[in-house]
């Protein structure tokens, strides 16, 4: 069985298309996209209804939830859990994506599963979150852990989550994403791995990236790819769509990391706190100079 496994497309439609385009010489026979299909990048609708369309013409496909997915979600439907982040500048984008979108796309994003599971004889079911706690998997998707989607496998996390993780939900392999990073890991008896992200990744490499998992048997094969497109076509999108002009600091710090596969967004928010300073164009520029290295590149 061959699946591949696309995650943290974030609006980006050229990197979409050239992952869903590689994925012709790859021929899964089950495709999971594993969240953040949305937020931080220009094309909000489009991408939904590319993957829409995507799912329409192919067997086996399977959606979670990502983080990001439930942000725009809850924007949209006035979640009072977000009232401390609707003024908030760095969101800004988020509100904005959540006007691009009609109640058919929202409806669609509240019907997304926390986690796939695929069983050893094949079978794939929907979970939510909590479910499946203590019962044997064979794999499980989920765009963080099964624990939380902003919980991410990866080399800044500890071996004892992991190890939590493991003897909770346990499975022989699991996938998440969210942190924008491929990442491989055996631990008691599980492999965990991350399929890094298609629209913005964080690794220092701009290319759109993805999971291919071969499985016989118990062997399992892991590829990750890495797929060319053109990134100036997507960061000038963000130009003409108006999500620039329209969402200021907040849209300048997601076209910059898409520019240079960086994370930059988290380290400023935790800076920023540290230093007592609010998140703002000021601060943003002391950012900046405090640490030349993170933007070298930007041209």
């Amino acid at each position: 069985m061959r699946i591949a496994i696309l995650s943290d497309i974030h609006a980006n439609l050229p990197a979409l298309e050239a992952v869903l385009s590689d994925m012709r010489r790859v021929e899964p026979d089950l495709v999971v996209f594993n969240g953040d299909f949305i937020n931080r990048g220009p094309s909000n609708r489009a991408v939904l209804e590319r993957l829409w369309g995507f799912a329409a013409e192919h067997g086996k496909v399977w959606f979670t939830l990502g983080n990001h997915d439930d942000l725009v979600l809850k924007w949209a439907r006035h979640d009072p859990s977000l009232s401390e982040l609707y003024q908030d500048p760095l969101f800004a984008p988020a509100g904005w994506a959540a006007t691009q979108l009609e109640p058919a796309h929202l409806d669609w994003l509240d019907t997304l599963p926390f986690q796939v599971a695929v069983e050893e004889r094949g079978g794939v079911v929907g979970l939510e979150r909590a479910e499946g706690l203590g019962q044997p998997a064979y794999l499980r998707i989920t765009h963080g852990s099964p624990r939380h989607y902003r919980e991410g496998y990866d080399d800044h996390q500890s071996l004892e989550v992991l190890g939590e993780i493991a003897q909770d939900y346990p499975a022989q392999v699991l996938v998440g994403s969210h942190t924008h990073r491929p990442f491989l890991y055996p631990l008691e008896g599980s492999l965990f791995l991350n399929s890094g992200a298609v629209g913005a990744p964080f690794n220092g490499d701009t290319r759109a990236q993805y999971l291919v998992l071969e499985i016989a048997g118990t062997q399992i094969q892991t590829e990750f790819r890495q797929v060319p497109y053109d990134l100036t076509s997507a960061l000038r999108q963000f130009q003409t769509s108006g999500l620039l002009e329209e969402c200021g600091l907040g849209a300048q710090i997601f076209q910059l990391e898409t520019r240079l596969a960086r994370s930059l967004l988290t380290p400023f928010w935790i800076w920023a706190n540290r230093q007592g300073l609010p998140r703002d164009e000021e601060s943003w520029r002391l950012f900046q100079q405090a640490f030349p290295e993170r933007f070298v590149g930007t041209g």
